[in-house]
């Protein structure tokens, strides 16, 4: 697409964006109001953020992107694109693969025609596991069957469990404990708003090194969307597996859109585990919400200072925009590489959580 079109675009969008946002003000941080709009910021908080952004403009007036932003330029067959590197201690993903074998193995409802209750009459009658399971004639041939499959690659169990569990069973979600941590790629982006806008920031970590490494690629002008969509296509092999929090029902369609969108070829089909669902599961009778700030203070007892609400960052980037100022885009960036940093560490947490509490169950 000309470069003529897209600056075209971008001007639609902004001005789109300006007469009317998606989000709605709520006066007096009203709670009751706050649960009736789909994106509700509170009225101390607007006015908070705006006294922020207007310190950053005036901070990073005259400032060159580069300078206050650092990273590199790239090029590839779409263009050119700019990308923010950033390095983390690791967490710690010590599940035993034995035991989680171990714990599906006596997951009777593996097998097809057995339900939860069913399971229970089984290990009343002695039938603990899998293999019990194989040396009754009734349900020898889908025994063994489900028993093959535990024997293959995690690939294989994840497909076995997404299709008997569910891709939000907390089961499903165990068996990320299969797969080699460099395999993950925890992805988060921010964008102009619902689907069909730009994207204008897209966060990738994985684990490399001993260190777990993120890379963001950040839009400078809209017509970097193709090459950083195309960068971002080349870090994600067929062996990947994606880890997002909503990722299944935003993140990932809205990249899958973008690809569409400029005739990329579209991502692999890769196993996606979605930490929102098992989230919801394991901590909604223990906190007020599951949103991912939420789980950050009350779970993995992460501060963030002057975080952006996600609500704000379509208005703060078509400043940006407007101004060449990139004062609002540090918060922007700052809230998307702690998005994809808590990823790991929730990961991490909610396999423990779960491990615990299933194979006491």
């Amino acid at each position: 697409m000309a470069g003529a079109d897209l600056a075209g675009i971008g001007r639609r969008w902004q001005e789109r964006i300006a007469a009317a946002p998606e989000y709605t003000v709520v006066p007096h941080d009203n709670v009751f109001r706050l649960g009736l709009n789909r994106y509700p910021v509170k009225e101390s908080v607007f006015f908070e953020k705006n006294h922020l952004l207007s310190r950053l403009c005036r901070e990073y007036e005259g400032t060159y992107l580069e300078d206050c932003l650092a990273g590199e330029e790239y090029t590839n067959q779409e263009g050119l694109y700019y990308v923010l590197h950033s390095r983390f201690s690791a967490p710690l993903m010590d599940t035993s693969i034995t035991e989680l074998d171990r714990l599906f193995r006596k997951e009777l409802t593996l097998v097809r025609g057995i339900g939860p209750a069913m399971s229970v009459r089984l290990r009343n009658r002695g039938c603990k596991t899998l293999e019990d399971l194989a040396m009754q004639r009734k349900f020898r041939p889908l025994a063994c069957s489900v028993l093959e499959v535990l024997e293959r690659e995690p690939v294989d169990i994840c497909r076995l469990l997404t299709a008997r569990k569910g891709a939000s069973h907390p089961l499903t979600l165990l068996t990320s404990g299969l797969f080699k941590p460099e395999s993950f790629k925890f992805v988060d982006i921010e964008t102009l708003g619902i689907f069909g806008r730009p994207l204008i920031l897209i966060g990738l970590g994985y684990f490399k090194d001993g260190q777990f490494q993120v890379k963001q690629y950040l839009l400078r002008d809209f017509s970097e969307e193709a090459p950083a969509l195309c960068a971002f296509l080349d870090e994600i092999p067929d062996d990947a597996v994606f880890v997002s929090f909503n990722g299944r029902s935003f993140d990932i369609p809205y990249i899958a859109d973008r690809l569409a969108y400029y005739g990329l070829p579209p991502l692999p089909s890769v196993p996606h585990f979605d930490l929102l669902h098992p989230s919801r599961r394991l901590w909604k009778y223990t906190i007020p919400d599951c949103r991912l700030g939420t789980l950050e203070s009350r779970i993995l007892q992460i501060t963030r200072d002057d975080d952006l609400p996600g609500a704000l960052v379509p208005e703060w980037y078509c400043r940006y925009m407007q101004t060449h100022n990139p004062g609002p885009l540090v918060p922007i960036v700052e809230h998307n590489r702690q998005d994809v940093v808590s990823l790991a560490f929730l990961l991490t947490r909610l396999v423990r959580e779960w491990y615990e509490r299933l194979r006491f169950s």
